[in-house]
């Protein structure tokens, strides 16, 4: 943080839209570069970062191990709008029951706006960083 004639540099928040820009190699290179450094702001800067379509980069069983955490309505509402693949992958390894579910939000005629969308997404995020320091899961 500096404060030089008027003008306010937020490194932190910099470096959080940095790393959304960035592929995942390129992320976990500077996340790790920075963890030798300062750990916590190492791990600060990675949940920060981290997007829905991060759930991508998990193994089939930590990703049924997020959908058991996760409500089938919130993760109908949070694939609204990804792409068709990353919709395909998670419905077909949740339970039957389970997918219909999600499924039928995600379809539904209903009229949801883009922050539902987004508060949904935010959730999953959420669960995700929460599973991962209890090391249920491993984030990239």
């Amino acid at each position: 943080m500096e404060n030089q004639g008027s003008i306010f540099i937020n490194g932190k928040a910099q470096i959080i839209e940095m790393l959304q820009y960035m592929t995942e190699e390129e992320k976990m290179k500077l996340v790790k570069n920075i963890y030798h450094r300062n750990p916590q702001l190492a791990n600060e800067l990675f949940e920060k970062s981290l997007k829905f379509e991060s759930i991508s980069s998990l193994s089939n069983d930590d990703i049924q191990r997020v959908l058991g955490y996760t409500n089938p309505q919130v993760l109908g509402m949070a694939l609204r709008g990804v792409p068709q693949s990353l919709q395909r992958r998670l419905l077909s390894l949740a339970q039957r029951p389970y997918a219909e579910t999600a499924y039928n939000v995600m379809v539904s005629a209903q009229n949801y706006s883009a922050k539902d969308v987004q508060r949904a997404q935010e959730r999953i995020v959420a669960t995700l960083i929460s599973l991962s320091k209890k090391n249920v899961i491993k984030l990239q």
